[in-house]
């Protein structure tokens, strides 16, 4: 047994288990894989065809280099998942190993910022939205929502953006923010 760090209710320490977990109640209750579940309810309604996990060999070239693992792999890491755990899980998780590009996640958040909407089609609820790119509050001072960050001083957003934008950092260097400006509704 580990003895806890903090009271629980009083700390926030960032933590990929949640995620990890995700992928197995996904799976469980859907009978598909995570990334086979993704493709089919979210990455192909919304036409976005180079957001996968585990690239193939063709596409991997085009991946910049994340690290030199001397350690574990003892090689250069590209075009395949840095994080170790999700590598061990066969680099599909739902903490890490998902590739995109720019133009595939620009699709993504926009239909976040349409409300869950996208071409005409309803890929998730706009209270789901809501909730999940709404900062919780569970713990004072964090500012974390469900699944992304919100702004605050020392985020890759600092204190420039608004108190509404919703974002991710990755572990190794991507980042996306997304900026809701209509202030009559949720979601522009």
């Amino acid at each position: 047994m580990v003895p806890l760090i903090h009271l629980p209710g009083t700390e926030m320490v960032y933590s990929n288990l949640s995620m990890m977990l995700m992928r197995q109640i996904v799976e469980s209750i859907t009978h598909l894989t995570l990334d086979r579940f993704l493709q089919q309810r979210v990455f192909g309604p919304l036409g976005m065809r180079r957001n996968l996990f585990s690239p193939p060999r063709s596409l991997q070239a085009l991946i910049p280099p994340a690290e030199d693992d001397h350690r574990l792999r003892k090689r250069i890491i590209q075009g395949e998942v840095h994080d170790q755990n999700s590598w061990m899980m066969g680099g599909v998780a739902g903490h890490a190993g998902l590739f995109s590009t720019a133009s595939d996640l620009s699709v993504f958040e926009q239909m976040l910022l349409n409300g869950g909407i996208y071409g005409r089609k309803r890929i998730l609820k706009q209270s789901t939205v809501e909730e999940f790119t709404r900062r919780q509050d569970i713990i004072a001072g964090s500012s974390w929502a469900l699944g992304w960050d919100t702004p605050w001083d020392g985020s890759s957003a600092g204190h420039y953006l608004s108190p509404r934008a919703f974002g991710h950092t990755g572990f190794t260097g991507t980042s996306m923010w997304a900026i809701p400006i209509n202030s009559s509704s949720s979601f522009c």
